[in-house]
């Protein structure tokens, strides 16, 4: 004898849908131990609550009615932007969005960062932060090293609101590839925040190998690294110049950034000189597209554009960041691109769940079930937040 339990969705195409099936079926064997019986049926009810949970995520995404009509604004900027094929690659998961620090702005406008090290260069001696290039003096990144790695942990994530609540509408679009030159990893906190399964890479010279981006499971990679990490990041000329003689993209990565694709910038200032050369060691003078745009909020030199546009095929948007980023999300949500990542979320979720309900079954000992235990705890984890975020969008 055993007690069988089917749990199902609710007969829903889209959850009938997934590769493994609909339903999670948990058996548990008479002739258990006690306590090995106990943890199983512990289990199976916390799997059947997250299968209902998911099925009412997934009612709720197919129910939702269409976006307001968005009537497209009488801008230039706007009116530069090839939208229905931006939209259709944003759709399709063949546009790369490349995130630069200038998206994490205080309330006037002035760059978080550029302003901290400001700050940073008056507390220590011997250190100066050169404004317009964007460096920081020579040798002076092993003096701020940990008050970097302090702040990035600590008081940034709170300071940054206005950059988080930008990436935020980004998390709700399909992007299989995000590329952060940001020293921060806000990126990677959204999707983290709102249950999103992703990989999260942040370059430290070492040879690094990432499966191949997906709309399951979408990269952001830290092109020059991850100062809430480890501090490091790229603060002087020197460390500009050994990243350049270390620089080891992920294949995969450098695979797709190299495909005929859709790019779009946003946060950058192309006036710095090192930011134009990384797209040299991108490999963008290569690569044949005629559908790349840079978002730029500041006045730019007509000679930097035009070398920009010459040698790289790039368009440049002289736009507020938010302007845009409303303008985006509200096409997106029109043509019902946001939905891409609720159904994404809720066919991998019951994916898992399924895998966990085949072990709750097959597994027997105390160390495998307690194993099994973590997994439905991260599982109730990500739909929690992922619940949270649907309610506040």
């Amino acid at each position: 004898m055993s007690d069988t339990s089917n749990i199902t969705g609710d007969g829903n195409t889209v959850l009938q849908d997934i590769n493994a099936g609909g339903d999670v079926n948990i058996t548990i064997a008479e002739g258990l131990p006690p306590e090995v019986k106990q943890k199983k049926e512990s289990l199976k009810t916390k799997v059947q609550v997250l299968a209902k949970e998911l099925t009412a995520l997934n009612d709720q995404a197919q129910a939702e009615t269409d976006a307001p009509a968005f009537e497209p604004p009488d801008d230039p900027a706007y009116a530069k932007i090839k939208w229905r094929r931006l939209l259709n690659s944003i759709r399709s998961q063949t546009c790369v969005l490349f995130i630069g620090p200038e998206i994490s702005m205080n309330a006037a406008g002035k760059s978080i960062h550029n302003e901290f090290y400001k700050e940073i260069a008056q507390e220590f001696s011997g250190v100066e932060f050169l404004d317009n290039e964007g460096f920081f003096s020579p040798g002076a990144d092993s003096k701020i090293f940990t008050e970097m790695l302090l702040y990035y942990k600590e008081d940034f994530p709170k300071e940054n609101k206005i950059g988080r609540s930008l990436l935020e509408e980004f998390a709700k679009l399909p992007f299989s590839l995000i590329i952060s030159l940001c020293p921060d990893d806000t990126m990677h906190g959204v999707l983290s925040d709102a249950g999103l399964d992703h990989t999260f890479v942040s370059y430290d010279g070492t040879k690094q190998d990432v499966e191949p981006p997906s709309k399951e499971k979408p990269v952001v990679y830290n092109l020059i690294g991850n100062a809430a990490k480890d501090g490091k990041y790229i603060f002087t000329h020197e460390n500009f110049y050994e990243y350049l003689k270390n620089i080891k993209i992920p294949d995969e990565i450098k695979k797709m950034i190299q495909s005929p694709l859709d790019f779009l910038f946003i946060g950058f200032d192309f006036s710095k000189w090192y930011n134009r050369l990384l797209l040299f060691i991108l490999g963008f003078e290569q690569i044949e597209s005629d559908n790349r745009f840079i978002v730029e909020n500041k006045s730019i030199e007509k000679d930097v554009k035009t070398f920009i546009n010459d040698q790289f095929k790039i368009t440049f948007v002289e736009n507020d960041y938010a302007k845009f980023v409303d303008w985006l999300s509200k096409n997106a949500a029109q043509k019902g691109i946001q939905k891409i990542v609720e159904q994404t979320f809720v066919d991998n979720n019951f994916k898992a769940l399924k895998a966990i309900g085949v072990n709750i079954t097959d597994k027997n000992t105390m160390d495998d079930l307690t194993d099994l235990e973590r997994e439905t705890q991260t599982l109730e984890l990500n739909v929690e937040r992922f619940k949270k975020r649907i309610i506040t969008t």
